[in-house]
């Protein structure tokens, strides 16, 4: 069944690609600039993928509506964890970026049907027949990871792995459940009936033969599609009755001179022909693989590709591994007690025995220092499986 749906994933994408190349003719980026997708690991202006963006003109987009400019509405809308996408352009003579336009959807918003404990920092939770992963990665916004209760509706914004599961980098309670109200989702069309106007987003049967299907390639739905749907979910939290259904469209361009994807491999071909979410990734032969290898490329491992996009098109020319809890911040050290605890901008870090150094060692770790850290959070406090220095810095 899995192997079906990798098939479905990449004809899907294939198909999706050409109708959004002849359906955007002077939109998204026309081949300069940057895109980066990842969750946000810093605001103010903000950051993602380890790149800061500064946002003090940027339009910010939240759930396909522009809510204003600049960084007082990125503070007041956009909080650590969401996943964004960021377009962009480098600034001339600094290591920062500048972003035109950040975009936000939630994954799902809707009740908690149910809650399995797997352990001491990892729950699970089904919304509206959607599993969501809950683990040190993920930053809370009016709940805890111990307060979550059945019923509560929840905004949830993280990555799919190749099963459909969520790995929420941020979770919001915004209400308790309340029959009637419409709420909202994005996954792949699957089991697919056009008789019957339906068709099943992971656990959550929809019925969209009365929703607004307009925004979809040719107006329909097709077996493998990344769609958002919106309707009135029954009790169970089972079964939606949609009244909109509308392509997701993650980076918004087909075109662009560098790009950054982060998310789990959710098609597979061979390590250099795959998708990430739902967009399609090639690998150029001489690509450079950090922290892993081509034979690490398998379905539902957790990376980011970077390159460029051509047609829609990610051509990576670097592929970097990451473990599903696993972060990065970048940012000067702006406080330093000793090698094994110091500051990078607000952020505590720690550094154990294992930690890697790249492009250094421990002894080049000072105040001012420019790195990037790559690790885990643990009660506020990030501990560093990896530390690389800027070079020029050292």
């Amino acid at each position: 069944m899995k192997t079906r749906r990798v098939h479905m994933i990449f004809w899907t994408v294939a198909m999706m690609l050409v109708w959004v190349s002849c359906s955007s003719s002077g939109g998204g980026v026309g081949g300069s600039g940057i895109i980066s997708r990842g969750s946000i690991t810093g605001v103010g202006s903000i950051i993602v993928n380890g790149t800061y963006f500064n946002t003090g003109s940027a339009t910010i987009v939240v759930d396909g509506e522009e809510i204003g400019t600049g960084n007082n509405v990125v503070m007041d809308n956009l909080d650590i964890g969401r996943v964004v996408t960021v377009r962009g352009s480098w600034a001339d003579g600094e290591n920062t970026a500048v972003a035109d336009r950040v975009t936000y959807n939630d994954d799902v918003k809707g009740p908690v049907n149910s809650m399995t404990i797997m352990g001491p920092e990892t729950k699970e939770l089904t919304v509206m027949g959607q599993s969501v992963m809950l683990n040190s990665l993920t930053f809370f916004k009016a709940v805890t990871f111990e307060t979550i209760a059945l019923d509560d509706v929840v905004e949830v914004s993280g990555f799919y792995d190749d099963s459909g599961t969520i790995w929420a980098s941020f979770l919001e309670k915004t209400g308790e459940f309340t029959p009637g109200l419409a709420y909202e989702l994005k996954g792949f069309i699957a089991s697919l009936d056009t008789d019957q106007e339906t068709f099943l987003i992971n656990g959550l049967l929809v019925d969209y033969s009365s929703a607004d299907i307009s925004g979809l390639p040719d107006g329909l739905p097709v077996e493998g599609l990344l769609v958002e749907a919106e309707g009135i979910v029954d009790l169970t939290g089972a079964n939606m009755f949609a009244t909109r259904i509308d392509l997701e469209d993650e980076l918004g361009a087909v075109n662009a001179d560098e790009v950054e994807v982060m998310g789990f491999v959710t098609g597979y071909v061979s390590a250099y022909e795959f998708t990430v979410g739902n967009q399609l990734v090639l690998v150029d032969g001489d690509a450079l693989f950090v922290d892993g290898t081509p034979q690490d490329v398998v379905l539902g491992i957790k990376l980011e590709a970077e390159g460029t996009l051509e047609d829609g098109v990610l051509y990576a020319e670097e592929i970097e591994f990451w473990e599903p809890d696993q972060i990065e911040i970048e940012g000067l050290i702006t406080a330093f007690v000793s090698i094994f605890e110091f500051t990078v901008d607000q952020q505590v870090v720690n550094t154990t025995a294992e930690t890697v150094y790249e492009d250094g060692t421990s002894g080049d770790l000072e105040m001012g220092v420019h790195v990037e850290i790559k690790g885990r959070m643990a009660g506020g406090v990030m501990m560093a499986d990896k530390v690389s220095f800027e070079l020029g810095d050292i």
